[in-house]
């Protein structure tokens, strides 16, 4: 903008413009070929001053801002003079309206689609960063020199004809040139300026609303972000150049900008009206994505294209216009050229920066949306209105106003919602597999339902579901649950403080549910636990998920700061015993930069002498190349890399400047020790050294051996292709796992440690991977191959299978696993033995054996003292979100069964299950069965109170649908209408059964019992 506004009137002033131009495109190549050079020595200066740590938030963005200006000055100031330059260069006063223009600036950006497509899907992936740039610089200077002798062959010629004497001849007779747009006088160069400036804001203000709201369809990646502005730019380019095709015979009036205006309102509150239809047909097309990349990127082109195409090719239109309808010809072109561009490009500054600073977190993306909108059909009014005034023509009118309205009424939409923002679409995790219609009306109201809290953060947009455990979402996707991710957010940090000598002090990368911080804080001799993390609204998240992290936010030994991980690391001073970086998945945009070589080289510098660093990494959707470079880059920098893991998915590289020591007293005094104690009892389900050993899955010889098969993709901040690696195999299956990590290592024979002051029992070790996924093959003793078929009968649920096959090991069981495994299956057959074993149980799992022995006595008529035990255990989940989920789950239907045979017991249950379980724990089960519940002890008094929690989005469940119509109707209430057009929305989609009317016809036959439910089974709805 500021280049344009300076060389503009320059450009006017050359008599060789053309030349102008090819001078500029050279300085650009110079200049922008030294901005890496640059970039170092701005970063090298802000470490220097200390960064947000020290400078504070406010400050450090000012000066970030700053020193960013200062390396991009120079090219972007003289890119603003090159296109003035070129339509000085090309305009002539036989062209008023400036087509030659729009043509030259829709083909430039047509380049530009080429250069964001060729970047993203191709050049930085294999050439990097640097190499990227500096290829585009000679690419640049090859365009100024073809320019320059271009110029020189035609501007030369031109400029030696004007040097000629003239020759004594009889002049021709010259016609009149017609009169451009006779009676049609230019509107106000100011209304057009502040034109400019709006239709910029809108436009950038609205590209980051595209990028924040298709993320969650399209996964956040690099690819679909240069996806979307590929397609932004090919909306524009394509619109520049229509612009010479539609106003080839009409002029350009301010009418026809009005129009354009009200028309781009229209196309972008088009998509904002289909609402949650675009999530359902993003998630209908992401099994193109099983033909790898290409089938993705179809997927996101179609999605891209109906959101952000149309509104864009009206932008393409709008900026040759303004051009037009602030001068004709030639005559002056390079100064307004200038001018029209430096108000549009200052717009679309502060649009980028009110958006990203203000507008969409003050919001919430989906409003901004509508605000743009509204502003662009404003604008159009206005534009309309200011025509009448001028030229007295209805028409001028009527059209921009019809579209206003069309605009508006698509904006009152209920437009997208959570089944849209936090579903994982883009994830391949929306559950959606060649659906049919019943299963999306069931998608939606479920997706819906879950949300218990959102907030539009600066950063990402963040969610919580409770549908089952509070499930932590960013940008679409679940970055963790409180419960069935404890295994990782638990375990991870304590795991390396168990193994370290003596910690004292822990940095946390990324706070999420706050549960590593708040375990970390209560390890005995830790002193300070620094937490860094970007996006301020995760602390709210931490604060609700208070009953899995040890009430982070209120231990004063955990300390949290907002800002970039690697800033921190690299001005901060503190040295730490423990560093832990779990960032969300390496494909989301941005997140790789914490997996690269110059971040290891931070951290390491940040560590204390026999300090660990812990670097999370994922074991799904993953190939074995990448997971190679992901052991070849930490271990550039570390000797030492210890491979756990921290449940199925989830591994964690344990890495050190020297190889590890185990001191096994030490390790086994310490497990006994709270908080380790509990914390592996609860969520490792162990209460032996042996159970943490079996997560070992290789020692550093492993890591060793993966890294030299690595060797050749070390991930860098230059060359990254860890992020495009893992992006093409979002929601894809790519046969590398945790399990066939874990049998490499054993087939290796790297799976185990040297302890000093003994040695572990690595036959007991070899038992307990079983559980953990581990198949043991080969020649393995029968006693281990009895011992794996009973972990794999007791997982399948095969209850007698299991207690005959514990019965041929004729030995007591040893941990939490195995005692509950055994009593599991005892009160599923209803063996004598069961009440022996629950007592056994009950001091280690008291809420599992309140939970089974509920079960048991149920299922055995015995109601009324069934429901105490249930009670007591329903009581303690409020407060303990460990007990399994399977047998709470069990727990709720068999109150469910109870209730329908007994209203007083149905009416105890039911009010013990009016307050929420810890952490959410099976909160969509939960409500379900209180709602059922409801109808059936109390009828239509009760069955109102019952389904609230449920509203407005229900189960797309046909039985509560029945009973929720029935209720509301008795009642008189006046959601009856809804709910009946619910039902019958459901009855209209479910296929019809065969001979239905026949056998409405026949005689009721006698009702046969059901069948007994099994202990443990967690049972669809009723």
């Amino acid at each position: 903008g500021l280049g344009s506004a300076l060389l503009g009137a320059r450009a006017d002033r050359q008599a060789r413009p053309l030349a102008f131009y090819a001078n500029l495109e050279l300085l650009i190549a110079a200049s922008a070929a030294l901005s890496p050079f640059l970039v170092e020595l701005t970063r090298a200066v802000y470490i220097a001053l200390g960064g947000t740590p020290v400078l504070g938030l406010g400050l450090g963005t000012v000066v970030r801002l700053v020193l960013s200006l200062l390396v991009l000055a120079v090219p972007t100031v003289l890119m603003g003079g090159t296109l003035p330059a070129a339509a000085r260069a090309v305009l002539s006063d036989e062209d008023p309206h400036r087509r030659d223009l729009a043509l030259l600036y829709g083909i430039n950006t047509l380049g530009a689609v080429t250069g964001a497509v060729a970047s993203t899907f191709l050049l930085l992936e294999i050439l990097g960063n640097r190499t990227t740039l500096w290829s585009a610089c000679l690419l640049n200077a090859l365009v100024a020199i073809i320019a320059r002798s271009v110029s020189r062959s035609m501007e030369g010629a031109t400029d030696g004809a004007k040097e000629t004497p003239a020759v004594a001849a009889t002049p021709a007779p010259v016609e009149p040139a017609p009169p451009v747009d006779a009676g049609r006088a230019l509107p106000p160069r100011g209304f057009v300026l502040v034109s400019a400036a709006v239709v910029g804001f809108a436009f950038l203000l609205m590209e980051l609303v595209w990028y924040r709201m298709l993320g969650p369809l399209l996964g956040g990646t690099t690819f679909t972000f240069g996806l979307i502005l590929a397609m932004a730019l090919l909306g524009i380019g394509l619109g520049g150049t229509a612009y010479t095709v539609f106003f080839r015979h009409r002029p350009a009036t301010l009418g026809g900008f009005a129009f354009t205006c009200a028309a781009e309102a229209v196309l972008m509150a088009l998509p904002f009206a289909l609402g949650d239809r675009m999530a359902v047909l993003a998630a209908l097309l992401r099994p193109l994505g099983s033909m790898g990349l290409g089938g993705m990127a179809l997927g996101w082109t179609f999605i891209t294209s109906l959101v952000v195409l149309p509104a864009a090719f009206i932008s393409g239109v709008q900026f040759p216009l303004l051009l037009a309808l602030i001068g004709r010809g030639r005559q002056d072109a390079g100064r307004q050229v200038g001018q029209v561009y430096a108000w549009n490009t200052g717009g679309s500054i502060v649009g980028s920066l009110a958006g990203g600073f203000g507008v969409i977190p003050l919001l919430t993306a989906p409003v901004t949306w509508q605000a743009v909108a509204g502003l662009l059909a404003a604008l159009g009014l206005g534009a309309a209105l200011l025509s009448f005034q001028r030229e007295r023509r209805w028409g001028a009118v009527v059209l921009p106003a019809v579209a206003t309205a069309v605009a508006v009424l698509l904006l009152t939409a209920q437009g997208p919602t959570a089944a849209w923002r936090h579903s994982g679409v883009g994830a391949g995790r929306s559950g959606l597999h060649e659906p049919d219609i019943q299963e999306i009306d069931a998608f939606l109201s479920a997706s819906r339902a879950g949300i218990a809290w959102e907030h539009e953060g600066v950063e990402s947009s963040v969610a919580l579901s409770d549908e089952d455990g509070l499930s932590f979402i960013v940008n679409g996707k679940v970055d963790g649950n409180t419960i069935g991710d404890a295994p990782t957010q638990v375990m991870s940090g304590l795991l390396g403080a168990l193994l370290h000598p003596e910690p004292r002090s822990s940095l946390v990368i990324g706070l999420g549910t706050g549960s590593t911080a708040g375990w970390l804080g209560l390890v005995p001799g830790m002193e300070r636990v620094d937490v860094v993390e970007i996006e301020p609204a995760i602390l709210e998240v931490a604060r609700r998920c208070h009953d899995v992290n040890a009430n982070v936010m209120n231990n004063p030994k955990v300390h949290t700061s907002i800002g970039d991980a690697r800033e921190v690391l690299l001005t901060t001073r503190q040295r730490y015993d423990i560093i832990f970086s779990e960032p969300s998945n390496p494909y989301r945009a941005g997140i790789s930069s914490l997996f690269t070589r110059e971040f290891y080289q931070a951290a390491k510098q940040r560590l204390a002498e026999g300090g660990l660093f812990l670097q999370w990494l994922q074991a799904y959707e993953v190939d074995a190349l990448t997971v190679q470079s992901a052991y070849a880059t930490l271990s550039s920098e570390f000797a030492a890399v210890e491979t756990w893991q921290l449940q199925t998915g989830d591994l964690l590289l344990v890495a050190s400047d020297k190889p590890l020591s185990h001191d096994l007293t030490k390790l086994r005094s310490r497990i006994a020790q709270e908080p380790y104690r509990g914390v592996l009892h609860a969520v490792w389900r162990t209460d032996e050294l042996e159970g943490v050993l079996a997560h070992l899955i290789g020692n550093a010889e492993l890591a060793r051996l993966a890294a030299s098969r690595g060797a050749e993709m070390i991930n860098t901040d230059d060359l990254s292709s860890m992020e495009f690696a893992f992006a093409r195999n979002v929601g894809r299956v790519t046969g590398f796992s945790a399990a066939t990590l874990r049998q490499t290592a054993r087939n290796l024979r790297l799976d185990r440690l040297h302890f000093e002051g003994g040695n572990a029992d690595w036959e007991r070790v070899d038992e307990l991977r079983i559980w953990l996924g581990l198949t043991a093959t080969g020649r393995i003793p029968v006693t281990l191959q009895t011992y794996q078929a009973f972990v794999h009968a007791a997982q399948a649920g095969n209850d007698a299978l299991t207690l005959a096959l514990w019965q041929q090991l004729k030995r007591p069981p040893r941990g939490p696993r195995e005692q509950l495994a055994l009593t599991r299956a005892l009160v599923a057959l209803r063996s004598p033995e069961a009440p022996r074993m629950l007592q056994a149980l009950r001091p280690h799992l008291p809420i599992e054996a309140d939970l089974l022995e509920g079960l048991l006595l149920e299922s055995q008529g015995q109601d009324a003292q069934a429901v105490p035990f249930l009670e007591r255990a329903f009581t303690s989940l409020r407060t303990n979100p460990w007990p399994a989920r399977t047998l709470t789950d069990a727990a709720l239907d068999a109150s469910l069964r109870v209730g329908q045979r007994s209203p007083e017991l149905g009416r105890r249950l039911y009010a013990t299950l009016a307050q929420p379980f810890a952490a959410s724990a099976v909160t969509a089960h939960r409500k379900l069965v209180r709602a059922q519940l409801a109808a059936a002890v109390g009828g239509t008094a009760l069955c109102a109170e019952g389904l609230a929690p449920l509203e407005p989005h229900v189960p797309w469940n046909h039985a509560l649908l029945v009973e929720r119509a029935d209720c509301y109707t008795k009642r008189g209430d006046a959601r009856a209408q809804a709910a009946q057009d619910d039902l019958e929305r459901f009855l209209a989609q479910a296929p019809a059964p065969f001979l239905d009317n026949v056998l409405a016809e026949q005689e009721p036959v006698e009702a046969v019992a059901p069948q007994e439910p099994r202990a443990g089974d967690a049972q669809a709805t009723p």
